[in-house]
């Protein structure tokens, strides 16, 4: 097993393993910036899911955006759906 935080499989999907919040943020705005999916805590996020929760991060105070930071990803999705719906 490859303990390698960030790491590109063979077929282009990047595959991110956060340490803390701040490296999730930056790994799912890279899904946005590159305009495609990758893995992050070990669920496929896609560009749809991706964009939702960075305009969701974007829009809250700093006390909330630390909270929401430390959601694991699919987490962070079900928020985000909420909040954007």
């Amino acid at each position: 097993m490859i303990n390698e935080p960030t790491r590109t499989r063979e077929h282009g999907t990047q595959v991110t393993k956060p340490a803390n919040g701040p490296e999730r943020i930056e790994a799912i705005r890279s899904i946005v910036t590159r305009g495609q999916y990758a893995k992050v805590d070990g669920c496929m996020i896609d560009l749809f899911s991706a964009s939702a929760i960075v305009k969701v991060f974007d829009a809250l105070s700093e006390t909330n955006r630390a909270k929401y930071q430390n959601m694991k990803a699919p987490i962070m999705a079900k928020v985000a759906f909420k909040l954007v719906a």
